[in-house]
């Protein structure tokens, strides 16, 4: 390796790395990055020669990482938490910028980040109105990649991201419930066996969903095989095809209220429902936390309690 070779990376090049190690897409990373694929594309490209290594590799449509390509991707994380930090401490010693002036960066899965988080983040900025925000929604997977890139301060998802250090405390009730539409056979019905529910087929999120990965919980303790008939990305689509009578699925109370009240969906009462989930405020205990953060997260125990 030509190590003078290694002096013309750049922080911007990790960035871009580890968007698209991430989010295994140079489209969505660009996306995510808000500049063009061919610019994502010769970046990945550079860093490759820079490093003679083979970082990333096409399987069909798929990119995966290599072997290579995940050890760079563990330290590129790293890298880029260690600059966001430092760049925040020179910030505040120059006093070109106030603690309160950096930016709150939220990462969220999917349920909360739509149907919860919105409306908090408003209450917060109206009581704070000084502080930017950055939301990012995303599955559990990526939530946790987001966190451990040092690309968000906190993470507020049904199941704690799996890290060492995690500092992680219980926020909000996560009921999840059964739901069908209101033509269904079993929607007059005042008790469902959970042998019964097994019969029908179910519309859910990828692998790695929080929701999911509950019911797959419960059915397997149970002995009973789950019958997945399609996989949708979002919970809104999950619902339009659960209304459509495309089949059964189980999502969080708080994302099917409007529906529920309009009558478009109904809410089966199956035995072991609704599942008693709740949602975690989480953050590495390694990485201090910003005067946002903290301000934020001492805003979500004083909801917690009001809500209690």
């Amino acid at each position: 390796m030509n190590w003078s070779r290694l002096d013309s990376i750049t922080i911007h090049q990790l960035r871009v790395y580890c968007s698209v190690a991430r989010l295994l897409s140079y489209t969505r990373a660009a996306g995510e990055l808000g500049c063009q694929q061919p610019t994502v594309s010769a970046l990945i490209a550079e860093l490759e020669r820079a490093t003679e290594l083979t970082l990333l590799e096409q399987w069909g449509r798929h990119l995966a990482l290599t072997d290579e390509g995940r050890e760079l991707y563990d330290h590129a994380q790293r890298v880029i938490a260690a600059a966001d930090e430092a760049w925040r401490a020179m910030a505040e010693l120059r006093g070109s910028v106030s603690p309160e002036a950096v930016p709150l960066r939220v990462a969220a899965d999917t349920t909360v980040g739509t149907y919860v988080l919105p409306h908090l983040l408003g209450a917060f900025r109206r009581r704070r109105s000084p502080v930017a925000l950055k939301l990012r929604i995303a599955n559990r997977a990526e939530v946790r990649a987001c966190l451990m890139a040092g690309e968000v301060d906190l993470v507020i998802a049904g199941r704690p991201p799996s890290a060492e250090g995690l500092v992680a405390e219980p926020f909000l009730p996560n009921p999840l419930v059964v739901v069908a539409s209101p033509d269904h056979v079993l929607a007059t019905h005042e008790h469902v066996p959970l042998a019964r529910l097994a019969q029908e087929v179910f519309l859910l999120r990828e692998v790695g969903s929080g929701t999911r990965a509950a019911l797959e919980e419960l059915f397997e303790v149970a002995g009973m095989p789950l019958k997945v008939a399609m996989v949708l990305g979002h919970v809104e689509a999950i619902k339009r095809a659960v209304a459509a009578g495309l089949g059964v699925s189980v999502l969080s109370e708080v994302a099917v209220k409007r529906e529920v009240r309009y009558d478009t969906l109904t809410i089966l009462q199956v035995e072991h429902f609704p599942i008693q989930r709740r949602w975690y405020i989480a953050h590495l205990a390694e990485r201090p936390l910003t005067a946002s953060a903290v301000e934020f997260i001492e805003f979500l125990r004083e909801y917690r309690l009001r809500r209690e």
